[in-house]
């Protein structure tokens, strides 16, 4: 999938570990985010696990996107694992956006094109986990039309958190 968007401002494409660098630079940028979910700064190995694979996370199950600006830095990125916990169902891992490009809309329009995409191949609902700390992820993914389905706890880092689990019915 590579998909030019917002007037060809913006590109996504697939991204693997040969882009481990650029991750961590984004994931430092975005270091209010980890530090908010984990309680600590985000780590070369916190990159990598993105791109560890395993009986329950195939390569082919999984598909990893980088966002790039018109000076092809990565300026967002979003970790989808297909037909989880079930067939036809997309779980979003992580919508992460650089803090120079939040508000700006273009959160919507990187859910909207990857919504059209995964229509295309068969799928029918996304799922995502919502720390219940963040509150403006929360209020972002509602907006999208995001039902609450349950609440359960994860451990992220040294950090016990509530995890608000929410689906979209794709149309």
């Amino acid at each position: 999938m590579i998909k030019a968007i917002k007037g060809n401002e913006y590109l996504i494409k697939p991204i693997t570990s040969s882009n481990r660098y650029e991750v961590k630079y984004l994931y430092d940028l975005c270091s209010d985010y980890h530090i908010m979910c984990s309680g600590k700064y985000a780590t070369y190995e916190d990159v990598d696990s993105i791109f560890k694979y395993s009986d329950r996370k195939t390569l082919e199950d999984s598909l990893t996107l980088g966002v790039y600006d018109k000076c092809n830095l990565l300026i967002g990125m979003v970790d989808i694992f297909k037909n989880y916990p079930q067939k036809g169902t997309w779980m979003i891992g992580l919508l992460l956006l650089s803090p120079n490009e939040r508000n700006k809309k273009l959160g919507k329009i990187i859910h909207e094109e990857i919504k059209k995409y995964a229509l295309t191949q068969g799928a029918d609902t996304f799922r995502i986990g919502v720390l219940e700390q963040n509150i403006k992820g929360l209020k972002f993914w509602k907006s999208l039309g995001y039902q609450h389905v349950k609440s359960t706890t994860i451990n992220m880092g040294d950090k016990k958190s509530n995890l608000n689990i929410l689906k979209l019915i794709l149309k």
